[in-house]
């Protein structure tokens, strides 16, 4: 049998260069105090201390210490997996002398790294099995621009971690996935639920229950669920399915609302976001329509149940999933339309991030009011133009020679990749 032609790396290597530079042009420089204030102080303990809770917090944590003593507890309700994949970042960021939260630099790269890798994942798989330059160009310009993926990108947290895992599932073998859903839900309490998403999508693919990846993946997902409750959620917080949740039971994010119109709120906004994703699925018919059902409905049905905020950014992991099981059915497209539905895509990230943490900020052009940008920060706030306008100008260049190159690839309707006589670019987990 003669061996398989390589794969051409710029089939999806420069769109992959052109959206993580565009990612990295908007990169945050603020965050929310919740949600990042809180797995940032973690993290900074667990690299002091080695401990996972928010007790005796150092110098420039000082509303942290406040809000954990209105909270009447020094347990967190993040999961370890998400806070030790930040303390490489902020590791980083103190070997170069910034202990001062606002100061932080690296913790902010953290989410540009995972969706960058989950990019990277889905962009070779999908070379891999045959698609088309034009269609290989087209699932990273489709999957990293659209908004919710572009948000988590900016956003440290558990958020990307679980879109680079689930990203790896869709591409991995027998053995990947297996580990891909044994670690979900150790990195954020919806891991089980987009776990479990992932497994029906894959089942319906397979066709069967029975067959051995199905299996795996039902152990993996199994073992997951069932060690982060015994081994963490009922020893640290006394609740077995709710884990560090339970203390916010009468949080005003619980209450509960019509499961119908909740899940189609959540449907509408997704879909707003993701037309391109969404022209592609409904042109493949009913079966596509199906397994697309079976991946969002865990997730959905859940969340739907609740008065919940920013579903773009609660779901966009599962997106990394959807864009193989589309895109990897698509065959080459028109010049035209791929040009066209990649500007649909750019076009959700920058409405998006147009309003996405809103700052003002004094500039010699007049006052920018617009989303929280580091570089903006660093050159206008902190005094730092010439090493802000630097990296800044490296990023340009890198957006316009990867962009220009990607354009070539959407207009070229050759195979990306060459398998095996026989192959299908169907989804298979078989080895």
């Amino acid at each position: 049998m003669p061996p398989t032609r390589p794969v051409p790396k710029p089939a999806w290597l420069w769109p992959v260069v052109f959206v993580t530079a565009l990612h990295l042009l908007s990169t945050a420089g603020a965050w929310w105090i919740t949600d990042h204030g809180e797995i940032l102080a973690v993290a900074d303990r667990f690299t002091a201390t080695g401990h996972l809770d928010l007790q005796d917090l150092g110098a420039g944590w000082e509303n942290w210490t406040r809000i954990v003593a209105a909270r009447g507890s020094t347990r967190t309700r993040f999961l370890p997996l998400s806070i030790l994949l930040l303390t490489p970042f902020l590791a980083l960021d103190h070997l170069l002398g910034w202990r001062d939260p606002a100061s932080f630099r690296f913790v902010h790269l953290q989410g540009h790294f995972f969706v960058g890798l989950g990019l990277v994942l889905v962009g070779r798989f999908l070379a891999r099995v045959g698609s088309s330059s034009s269609t290989t160009a087209l699932s990273v310009l489709m999957l990293g621009l659209n908004w919710p993926v572009w948000m988590i990108a900016r956003r440290l947290g558990p958020e990307p971690v679980l879109f680079a895992l689930l990203a790896g599932f869709a591409t991995g073998g027998v053995w990947a996935r297996l580990l891909c859903l044994l670690l979900l839900p150790w990195v954020h309490a919806s891991g089980s639920l987009l776990g479990l998403g992932a497994f029906l999508w894959l089942a319906h693919g397979e066709g069967s229950f029975r067959t051995r990846a199905v299996g795996f993946s039902a152990l993996g997902w199994t073992l997951g669920a069932a060690s982060v409750g015994l081994l963490w959620n009922l020893p640290v917080h006394g609740h077995v399915i709710l884990g560090g949740y339970n203390e916010y039971a009468s949080d005003r994010f619980f209450t509960l609302r019509n499961p119908l119109v909740g899940a189609l709120s959540l449907l509408a906004t997704l879909i707003a976001w993701t037309l391109p994703l969404g022209y592609l699925a409904l042109r493949q018919g009913k079966r596509m329509a199906l397994q697309s059902l079976v991946l969002w409905l865990p997730a959905v049905a859940f969340f739907g149940l609740f008065s919940t905020s920013e579903p773009e950014r609660r779901l966009a992991p599962v997106l990394a999933v959807w864009t193989i099981g589309v895109l990897s059915r698509t065959s080459a497209l028109s010049p035209p339309r791929a040009l066209g539905l990649a500007l649909l895509s750019l076009g959700s990230g920058v409405l998006g991030l147009s309003r996405d943490f809103v700052d003002v900020v004094p500039t010699p052009l007049g006052v920018f009011s617009g989303p929280v940008l580091m570089f903006l920060h660093l050159a206008f706030l902190e005094g730092r133009p010439v090493l802000s306008g630097s990296l800044v100008l490296g990023l340009l260049i890198a957006v316009v020679s990867s962009g220009s190159r990607t354009v070539r690839f959407l207009l070229d309707d050759r195979p990306a990749s060459w398998t095996e006589p026989g192959a299908s670019p169907r989804i298979s987990s078989h080895e």
